[in-house]
Protein backbone atom coordinates (compact mmCIF):
# COMPACT_ATOMS: atom_id res chain seq x y z
CA UNK A 1 0.00 0.00 0.00
CA UNK A 2 1.26 3.44 -0.65
CA UNK A 3 1.16 6.11 1.72
CA UNK A 4 -1.61 7.73 0.66
CA UNK A 5 -3.45 4.71 0.43
CA UNK A 6 -2.82 3.94 4.24
CA UNK A 7 -3.92 7.67 5.58
CA UNK A 8 -7.31 8.34 6.90
CA UNK A 9 -9.02 11.13 8.49
CA UNK A 10 -6.44 12.61 11.14
CA UNK A 11 -7.76 13.36 14.59
CA UNK A 12 -8.00 16.94 16.33
CA UNK A 13 -8.30 18.46 19.30
CA UNK A 14 -10.75 21.05 19.66
CA UNK A 15 -10.37 24.37 21.64
CA UNK A 16 -14.21 26.30 21.75
CA UNK A 17 -15.35 29.18 23.64
CA UNK A 18 -18.95 30.53 23.87
CA UNK A 19 -20.24 27.31 21.71
CA UNK A 20 -18.29 28.83 19.01
CA UNK A 21 -14.12 26.37 17.71
CA UNK A 22 -11.70 28.75 18.41
CA UNK A 23 -8.42 26.52 17.75
CA UNK A 24 -7.88 22.78 16.07
CA UNK A 25 -4.67 20.67 16.60
CA UNK A 26 -4.55 18.09 13.90
CA UNK A 27 -3.10 14.68 15.25
CA UNK A 28 -1.60 11.34 13.60
CA UNK A 29 -1.67 7.97 15.49
CA UNK A 30 -0.63 4.99 15.26
CA UNK A 31 -1.23 1.98 17.35
CA UNK A 32 1.50 -1.30 16.42
CA UNK A 33 2.44 -4.86 17.77
CA UNK A 34 5.84 -5.59 18.59
CA UNK A 35 5.69 -7.49 15.45
CA UNK A 36 4.44 -4.37 13.51
CA UNK A 37 1.38 -4.89 12.74
CA UNK A 38 -0.70 -1.68 12.58
CA UNK A 39 -3.96 -2.55 15.17
CA UNK A 40 -5.37 1.33 14.63
CA UNK A 41 -4.70 4.64 13.67
CA UNK A 42 -5.82 8.24 12.53
CA UNK A 43 -4.62 10.07 10.20
CA UNK A 44 -1.55 8.90 8.36
CA UNK A 45 0.25 6.18 10.34
CA UNK A 46 2.93 5.91 7.61
CA UNK A 47 3.66 9.98 8.22
CA UNK A 48 7.30 10.36 8.06
CA UNK A 49 8.77 12.70 11.28
CA UNK A 50 11.40 13.69 13.84
CA UNK A 51 10.45 11.98 16.99
CA UNK A 52 13.03 14.25 18.63
CA UNK A 53 13.61 13.39 22.52
CA UNK A 54 11.00 10.14 21.85
CA UNK A 55 14.14 8.65 20.58
CA UNK A 56 15.91 9.11 23.84
CA UNK A 57 15.44 4.72 25.11
CA UNK A 58 16.98 4.00 21.37
CA UNK A 59 19.67 6.82 21.96
CA UNK A 60 20.41 5.02 25.33
CA UNK A 61 20.26 1.30 23.61
CA UNK A 62 24.55 1.40 23.48
CA UNK A 63 24.48 2.33 27.05
CA UNK A 64 22.29 -0.07 28.31
CA UNK A 65 23.89 -3.28 26.02
CA UNK A 66 27.45 -2.22 27.42
CA UNK A 67 26.64 -1.36 31.25
CA UNK A 68 24.41 -4.24 32.62
CA UNK A 69 24.69 -3.18 36.15
CA UNK A 70 24.53 0.35 35.60
CA UNK A 71 22.25 1.82 38.34
CA UNK A 72 18.74 2.08 37.46
CA UNK A 73 18.35 5.93 37.78
CA UNK A 74 21.49 6.36 35.74
CA UNK A 75 20.23 4.68 33.17
CA UNK A 76 16.89 6.56 33.36
CA UNK A 77 18.44 9.71 33.13
CA UNK A 78 20.21 9.27 29.59
CA UNK A 79 16.51 8.51 28.75
CA UNK A 80 15.09 11.82 30.70
CA UNK A 81 14.04 15.40 29.02
CA UNK A 82 14.93 16.12 32.40
CA UNK A 83 13.82 19.43 34.29
CA UNK A 84 17.43 20.66 35.57
CA UNK A 85 16.10 19.96 39.15
CA UNK A 86 18.77 19.37 41.76
CA UNK A 87 17.76 15.60 41.86
CA UNK A 88 18.47 15.54 38.05
CA UNK A 89 21.49 17.11 37.96
CA UNK A 90 22.74 14.60 40.81
CA UNK A 91 22.19 11.67 38.89
CA UNK A 92 23.78 13.17 35.83
CA UNK A 93 26.71 14.24 37.43
CA UNK A 94 27.02 10.32 38.86
CA UNK A 95 27.12 9.20 35.82
CA UNK A 96 29.27 11.84 34.19
CA UNK A 97 31.61 10.57 36.47
CA UNK A 98 31.78 6.81 36.03
CA UNK A 99 32.84 7.75 32.28
CA UNK A 100 35.96 10.15 33.92
CA UNK A 101 33.96 12.89 31.87
CA UNK A 102 33.15 16.59 33.48
CA UNK A 103 30.41 19.28 32.53
CA UNK A 104 32.73 20.44 29.89
CA UNK A 105 32.69 17.51 27.82
CA UNK A 106 28.88 17.94 27.49
CA UNK A 107 28.08 18.88 23.87
CA UNK A 108 24.71 19.85 24.50
CA UNK A 109 24.58 23.72 24.66
CA UNK A 110 23.25 25.14 27.68
CA UNK A 111 20.18 26.79 28.68
CA UNK A 112 17.73 27.52 31.68
CA UNK A 113 15.67 24.44 33.57
CA UNK A 114 12.36 23.84 32.91
CA UNK A 115 11.91 23.29 36.43
CA UNK A 116 10.38 27.12 37.58
CA UNK A 117 11.84 26.91 41.01
CA UNK A 118 15.14 25.65 40.05
CA UNK A 119 15.43 28.23 36.99
CA UNK A 120 14.38 30.99 39.62
CA UNK A 121 17.25 29.96 41.91
CA UNK A 122 19.85 30.31 39.49
CA UNK A 123 18.65 34.11 38.81
CA UNK A 124 18.69 34.12 42.74
CA UNK A 125 22.19 33.36 42.57
CA UNK A 126 23.08 34.93 39.46
CA UNK A 127 24.46 31.91 37.82
CA UNK A 128 24.07 30.96 34.23
CA UNK A 129 22.92 28.08 33.01
CA UNK A 130 25.26 25.51 32.03
CA UNK A 131 25.54 22.18 30.12
CA UNK A 132 24.48 20.45 33.22
CA UNK A 133 21.17 22.32 33.15
CA UNK A 134 19.92 21.26 29.61
CA UNK A 135 17.36 18.46 29.12
CA UNK A 136 19.74 16.35 27.68
CA UNK A 137 22.72 16.25 29.46
CA UNK A 138 21.42 12.89 30.88
CA UNK A 139 21.33 11.38 27.42
CA UNK A 140 24.68 13.23 26.58
CA UNK A 141 26.43 11.49 29.94
CA UNK A 142 25.18 8.21 28.76
CA UNK A 143 26.42 8.92 25.26
CA UNK A 144 29.95 9.71 26.85
CA UNK A 145 30.36 6.77 28.82
CA UNK A 146 29.02 4.63 26.14
CA UNK A 147 31.86 5.60 24.02
CA UNK A 148 34.37 4.70 26.82
CA UNK A 149 32.66 1.34 27.36
CA UNK A 150 32.34 0.36 23.68
CA UNK A 151 36.38 1.49 23.37
CA UNK A 152 34.83 4.54 20.87
CA UNK A 153 36.46 8.08 21.39
CA UNK A 154 34.58 10.86 23.19
CA UNK A 155 36.18 12.89 20.91
CA UNK A 156 33.26 14.57 18.19
CA UNK A 157 30.76 11.87 19.71
CA UNK A 158 27.77 14.18 18.72
CA UNK A 159 29.07 13.66 15.10
CA UNK A 160 26.98 11.82 12.56
CA UNK A 161 29.96 9.45 11.54
CA UNK A 162 30.63 8.62 14.74
CA UNK A 163 30.84 4.72 15.79
CA UNK A 164 28.55 5.69 18.19
CA UNK A 165 25.82 7.40 15.95
CA UNK A 166 26.40 5.01 13.66
CA UNK A 167 25.33 2.43 15.87
CA UNK A 168 22.11 4.56 17.32
CA UNK A 169 21.12 4.90 13.46
CA UNK A 170 21.27 1.13 13.34
CA UNK A 171 19.52 0.79 16.58
CA UNK A 172 16.42 3.01 15.21
CA UNK A 173 16.06 0.79 11.89
CA UNK A 174 16.24 -2.15 13.58
CA UNK A 175 13.95 -1.80 16.22
CA UNK A 176 11.55 -0.12 13.96
CA UNK A 177 11.93 -2.93 11.13
CA UNK A 178 12.74 -0.79 8.42
CA UNK A 179 15.77 -0.55 6.17
CA UNK A 180 18.72 1.45 7.41
CA UNK A 181 18.42 3.60 4.01
CA UNK A 182 14.74 4.39 5.46
CA UNK A 183 15.92 5.91 8.61
CA UNK A 184 16.19 9.80 7.36
CA UNK A 185 18.29 12.12 9.64
CA UNK A 186 18.87 15.65 10.67
CA UNK A 187 20.19 17.48 13.53
CA UNK A 188 18.80 17.67 17.27
CA UNK A 189 18.29 21.23 19.65
CA UNK A 190 21.26 19.15 21.39
CA UNK A 191 23.33 18.92 18.65
CA UNK A 192 23.50 15.11 18.03
CA UNK A 193 21.92 13.33 14.52
CA UNK A 194 18.02 13.23 14.73
CA UNK A 195 16.02 10.17 12.85
CA UNK A 196 13.31 10.68 11.16
CA UNK A 197 11.08 7.40 10.93
CA UNK A 198 7.38 6.56 10.14
CA UNK A 199 4.81 7.02 13.01
CA UNK A 200 4.25 3.24 12.89
CA UNK A 201 7.49 2.47 12.87
CA UNK A 202 8.59 4.55 16.18
CA UNK A 203 5.08 3.18 17.60
CA UNK A 204 6.95 -0.54 17.16
CA UNK A 205 10.08 0.86 18.79
CA UNK A 206 7.71 1.81 21.80
CA UNK A 207 5.79 -1.97 21.48
CA UNK A 208 9.34 -3.69 21.74
CA UNK A 209 10.65 -1.43 25.00
CA UNK A 210 6.96 -2.77 26.05
CA UNK A 211 7.40 -6.16 25.47
CA UNK A 212 11.01 -7.07 24.86
CA UNK A 213 10.73 -10.45 23.93
CA UNK A 214 13.82 -11.64 25.78
CA UNK A 215 16.00 -8.73 25.17
CA UNK A 216 17.98 -7.64 28.31
CA UNK A 217 18.87 -4.45 26.99
CA UNK A 218 15.28 -3.34 26.53
CA UNK A 219 14.19 -4.99 29.46
CA UNK A 220 16.65 -2.61 31.70
CA UNK A 221 15.34 0.18 30.02
CA UNK A 222 11.50 -0.10 30.62
CA UNK A 223 12.19 -1.49 33.93
CA UNK A 224 14.58 1.73 34.62
CA UNK A 225 12.42 4.41 33.27
CA UNK A 226 8.91 3.22 35.02
CA UNK A 227 10.74 3.11 38.52
CA UNK A 228 12.20 6.41 37.98
CA UNK A 229 9.68 8.75 36.53
CA UNK A 230 10.22 11.80 38.68
CA UNK A 231 13.58 11.50 36.28
CA UNK A 232 12.19 11.02 32.83
CA UNK A 233 10.64 14.62 32.70
CA UNK A 234 9.92 16.61 36.15
CA UNK A 235 7.61 17.78 38.36
CA UNK A 236 4.28 18.65 36.68
CA UNK A 237 5.13 17.40 33.74
CA UNK A 238 3.17 14.70 31.42
CA UNK A 239 5.50 11.49 31.64
CA UNK A 240 6.13 12.20 35.41
CA UNK A 241 3.02 12.08 36.15
CA UNK A 242 1.12 9.84 33.49
CA UNK A 243 3.23 6.82 34.21
CA UNK A 244 3.01 6.20 37.69
CA UNK A 245 -0.50 5.98 37.64
CA UNK A 246 -1.20 3.38 34.74
CA UNK A 247 0.04 0.13 35.16
CA UNK A 248 3.06 -1.48 32.48
CA UNK A 249 2.77 1.72 30.82
CA UNK A 250 6.03 3.48 29.82
CA UNK A 251 6.06 6.85 27.59
CA UNK A 252 7.92 9.67 26.40
CA UNK A 253 8.07 13.35 25.55
CA UNK A 254 9.59 14.75 22.09
CA UNK A 255 9.63 18.27 21.16
CA UNK A 256 6.99 19.67 18.26
CA UNK A 257 4.16 17.48 19.43
CA UNK A 258 5.23 13.71 19.51
CA UNK A 259 4.41 11.13 21.90
CA UNK A 260 5.40 7.83 22.26
CA UNK A 261 3.50 4.82 24.95
CA UNK A 262 4.24 1.23 25.57
CA UNK A 263 1.50 -0.69 26.91
CA UNK A 264 2.17 -3.93 28.58
CA UNK A 265 -1.53 -5.19 28.93
CA UNK A 266 -4.05 -3.66 26.89
CA UNK A 267 -7.30 -4.74 25.52
CA UNK A 268 -4.95 -6.21 22.42
CA UNK A 269 -1.84 -7.40 23.83
CA UNK A 270 1.22 -5.86 23.95
CA UNK A 271 1.22 -2.76 22.15
CA UNK A 272 3.69 0.43 21.27
CA UNK A 273 1.73 3.77 20.44
CA UNK A 274 3.32 7.01 18.47
CA UNK A 275 1.04 10.30 17.72
CA UNK A 276 2.11 13.66 16.24
CA UNK A 277 0.38 16.66 16.71
CA UNK A 278 0.80 18.51 13.78
CA UNK A 279 1.66 22.20 14.39
CA UNK A 280 3.99 21.22 17.95
CA UNK A 281 1.74 22.07 20.33
CA UNK A 282 2.37 21.20 23.86
CA UNK A 283 -1.20 21.72 25.08
CA UNK A 284 -2.75 19.07 23.45
CA UNK A 285 -0.45 15.98 24.03
CA UNK A 286 -2.26 14.78 27.58
CA UNK A 287 -5.76 15.17 26.00
CA UNK A 288 -4.45 12.70 23.07
CA UNK A 289 -2.54 10.54 25.60
CA UNK A 290 -5.53 10.20 27.47
CA UNK A 291 -7.91 9.37 24.42
CA UNK A 292 -5.63 6.97 23.33
CA UNK A 293 -5.40 5.00 26.14
CA UNK A 294 -9.01 4.98 26.68
CA UNK A 295 -9.41 3.63 23.13
CA UNK A 296 -7.16 0.57 24.23
CA UNK A 297 -8.87 -0.13 27.38
CA UNK A 298 -7.48 1.58 30.05
CA UNK A 299 -9.92 3.08 33.12
CA UNK A 300 -9.58 6.88 33.04
CA UNK A 301 -9.53 7.85 36.54
CA UNK A 302 -10.65 10.76 37.85
CA UNK A 303 -6.72 11.49 38.65
CA UNK A 304 -5.91 10.68 34.87
CA UNK A 305 -8.78 12.97 33.57
CA UNK A 306 -7.52 15.93 35.93
CA UNK A 307 -4.42 15.88 33.67
CA UNK A 308 -6.84 16.88 30.47
CA UNK A 309 -9.69 18.58 32.06
CA UNK A 310 -12.77 19.17 29.21
CA UNK A 311 -13.50 22.69 30.97
CA UNK A 312 -11.66 25.28 30.53
CA UNK A 313 -11.35 28.41 33.27
CA UNK A 314 -10.07 31.83 33.07
CA UNK A 315 -8.15 33.76 35.77
CA UNK A 316 -11.07 34.21 37.80
CA UNK A 317 -12.10 30.69 38.09
CA UNK A 318 -14.91 31.37 35.51
CA UNK A 319 -15.94 28.18 32.93
CA UNK A 320 -15.22 29.89 29.43
CA UNK A 321 -14.99 27.31 27.27
CA UNK A 322 -13.99 23.38 26.36
CA UNK A 323 -11.70 20.95 25.05
CA UNK A 324 -13.01 17.84 22.88
CA UNK A 325 -10.70 15.21 20.99
CA UNK A 326 -11.88 13.46 17.92
CA UNK A 327 -10.27 10.36 17.05
CA UNK A 328 -11.62 8.76 13.88
CA UNK A 329 -10.12 5.62 14.40
CA UNK A 330 -9.39 2.85 11.71
CA UNK A 331 -9.30 -0.34 13.45
CA UNK A 332 -6.79 -2.80 11.36
CA UNK A 333 -7.36 -6.02 13.58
Amino acid sequence: MTQHDQAGAPGEVVYSRGGLDESRHQIHVAVVTPGGQVLAACGDPALVTFPRSTSKPVQALPLAIAAPDLPADELAIACASHAGTPAHLAVVERLLARSGSSVADLHCGAHPPFDAQAAAELVRAAQKPTPLHHNCSGKHAGMLLSCVLHGWPREGYTAPGHPLQVRIRQAHAELAGVELGEVQAGTDGCSVPAFALPLSSMARVFARLADPGGDPALGRLFAAMTAHPDLIAGPGRLDTTLMPQVDGLVTKMGAEGFFGLGLRDSAHGPVGIAFKIVDGSERARPYVALAVLEALGVPITPQLQALAPAAQHNWAGREVGEVQVKLPWTWRA
